[in-house]
C-alpha cells in the first residue's frame, strides 16, 4: 500500500527524529510537497511554514503534523498527512486542502499560528493508547480531546553532607518531593491522568542530602470540572492550561455517518485539531487502533496496514459527505 511505502520514506529521514523547524522537518515537508502536487494539488506555505496543498476554493481541511518527538515512532502526525494526500488524490474533483503542520510536538506551534481557518477541519491519527486493541476495533470517532495543565513544584531542603548527617536531622527535598509524586498518582480517577516526567535535583550529587528539587505536573481530565478538581486534589499552579475541547459539526457528523457502529473514544493527547476546535472550526478526528499494547512516541509504535487501509476509505467517504455539507 502506497501510504505503507510513504510512511517508511518519512521515517528514513532522521531514523524517526524529526524535530521542530529541524533540517529533518524541512526534509520531510519538501516531501510532502512532491506528494501534494502528485496527487494535483497547488503547494503553498505560510508564515509559520505550515505546508498546504490546496484544490480550488478549499474550505475543507485534513492533515496532521510531520515533526516527531526526539526517536520517535512512524505513525504519529506522518499517517494524518499521508492519508490525507491518499484520499485528495482518489477524488480529483473535490475542493479541499490537505495540511501538514509545522511543531506540533513542541507546542504546538504551526497550528497556533495559522493566519486562517478552514470551515471543518478532519484529522486521522494514531490512539496511541491500548483502547482500541483491547475493544478489538480497527477505529474510533474521536468524541472530544481532554483538557491539559502543565506546571512546576518546587521543594526545599537542607543541603547536607551525606555521611555525617543523622537522619533525624535531615530536611531531604527529594523525600518531599517522592512524597508529593505519590500524591499526584493517587489524585487521578475517574478517567483523569496525572503525571510527573522531570525532577531537577540540587545540588545533584551522589553524597550530598538534596537541598531542592523541582517537579514537573502534567495533568489531564475529560472534563473542565474534572480538571480543576485534579490541579486542587494535587495543589500545584498550572503554568500553562488548555480546556476540554469537544469535536463537532459537520466533521463529526460525517464520520458518524461513514462509521456509525465505530466506538467513540476521548483523546488524552493533545492533537493540531484541539487547537483548531478551539478557534471555533468545526472539527472531528478519526483514530486507528495502535498495536503492540498502544505504545507511541517510540520506535514499536505500530498500526497495522488493513486498519490504515480502512481508515483512508473512511476519510476519503468522510470528505466527499463534508465538502457538500459545507457547501450547501
Amino acid at each position: 500500500m502506497r501510504v505503507f511505502e510513504r510512511l517508511d520514506e518519512l521515517y528514513a529521514i532522521g531514523g524517526g527524529t524529526r524535530l521542530a523547524y529541524t533540517a529533518e522537518e524541512d526534509q520531510a515537508h519538501e516531501l510532502a510537497a512532491e506528494w501534494m502536487r502528485e496527487a494535483g494539488l497547488s503547494v503553498d506555505r505560510d508564515e509559520a511554514g505550515n505546508l498546504f496543498g490546496r484544490r480550488a476554493e478549499a474550505r475543507v481541511w485534513s492533515g496532521s503534523h510531520l515533526d516527531t518527538v526526539p526517536n520517535g515512532g512512524k505513525f504519529d502526525g506522518a499517517l494524518g498527512v499521508v492519508a490525507a494526500i491518499e484520499a485528495a488524490e482518489r477524488v480529483p474533483r473535490l475542493p479541499l486542502a490537505v495540511v501538514a503542520f509545522r511543531a506540533e510536538e513542541s507546542g504546538p506551534m504551526g497550528s497556533r499560528r495559522l493566519t486562517e481557518l478552514p470551515q471543518a477541519f478532519l484529522e486521522v491519527h494514531i490512539e496511541q493508547g491500548p483502547r482500541l486493541e483491547r475493544l478489538g476495533a480497527p477505529l474510533a470517532v474521536v468524541a472530544g480531546i481532554a483538557g491539559q495543565a502543565r506546571g512546576s513544584v518546587a521543594f526545599e531542603g537542607r543541603a547536607c553532607h551525606a555521611g555525617t548527617t543523622p537522619m533525624d536531622e535531615r530536611s531531604d527535598a527529594l523525600v518531599q518531593a517522592a512524597e508529593f509524586v505519590l500524591r499526584v498518582r493517587d489524585s487521578a480517577r475517574d478517567g483523569a491522568v496525572a503525571t510527573v516526567g522531570a525532577l531537577e535535583v540540587e545540588n545533584g550529587a551522589t553524597n550530598v542530602v538534596p537541598g531542592r528539587v523541582t517537579v514537573s505536573v502534567d495533568v489531564r481530565a475529560p472534563t473542565a470540572a474534572q480538571l480543576e478538581e485534579l490541579i486542587g486534589a494535587i495543589g500545584f499552579e498550572p503554568a500553562w492550561r488548555q480546556d476540554p475541547v469537544a469535536m463537532s459539526g459537520p466533521p463529526l457528523d460525517a464520520l458518524h455517518s461513514v462509521l456509525p457502529d465505530a466506538p467513540e473514544l476521548v483523546s488524552g493527547a493533545g492533537h493540531d485539531a484541539m487547537v483548531l476546535a478551539a478557534a471555533g472550526v468545526p472539527t472531528a478526528m478519526l483514530f486507528v487502533r495502535s498495536l503492540n499494547g498502544g505504545v507511541s512516541h517510540c520506535p514499536e509504535e505500530l498500526s497495522a496496514e488493513e486498519d490504515i487501509e480502512l481508515a483512508v476509505d473512511a476519510l476519503e467517504a468522510a470528505l466527499r459527505r463534508l465538502v457538500w455539507a459545507v457547501d450547501e
